[in-house]
Order: C-alpha cells, then structure tokens, then sequence
C-alpha cells in the first residue's frame, strides 16, 4: 500500500514538477526571513533538479510568511531543525519571492528518523 502511494507520489511529481527542485531527506542548517516576509530555508545539500531561475543559494527554498502557508512552512522548517529531522520537499521551479535567487517551495514534510 505505501508503495503504491510513492509511485503514485512520484508521478504526480514527475509530471507537474518537471526540473522543480527537490529535497530528500536532507537536514535544515538556517531558516531566514526578513522585514519584508520573504524567507527561505538552507539544507545541508543542494536540490536536486534544482530550477533554472536559481543564481545563488542552491541548498534552498523560499516561502512568504505574509501567507497562511509561508507560515506553515516557517513552522514546519522551525520544527524540523528543533528536532533534527530530516525534509522532504519539492520546490515550484520558479523564484517567485527571491526572483533569480532562490527557488520557491511547493510542498513537503518531515520525518523523524
């Protein structure tokens, strides 16, 4: 059953997020956001098909904490360095917030190992 729900995972991926960056099983080193509400967060490694746009900061995506999910992510990224858990996540293949910096997040979660 879990499996199924991967491949089906995958290909969902695969086919909406084609060369979005993705995090798997990495570890955040830093969260940052700023006066304005723009923040990204920094793994321990970089993206893996990371987005075209991206010119700095390959071992990151960014969120707005203006929003309900920029705020969840914060939370979400927070919790995950508290605990040293290890992130999953995909990115939107663009640099929204950071334009030509820093590539925006999609969607992810964290796992305690």
């Amino acid at each position: 059953m879990r499996v199924n729900f991967l491949l089906l995972a995958t290909s969902i991926f695969i086919s909406s997020n084609l060369q979005a960056g993705l995090v798997e099983g990495f570890h955040v080193v830093d969260v940052r956001v700023d006066r304005s509400g723009k923040g990204f967060v920094s793994f321990d490694q970089h993206l893996k098909s990371p987005a075209t746009c991206i010119n700095h900061h390959p071992n990151s995506l960014s969120f707005d904490v203006k929003t309900d999910a920029g705020k969840g992510i914060l939370s979400l990224m927070l919790s995950a360095q508290a605990q040293k858990a290890r992130v999953w996540a995909w990115g939107t293949n663009t640099c929204e917030e950071w334009p030509n910096t820093v590539e925006s997040w999609n969607h992810g979660w964290i796992h305690r190992n």
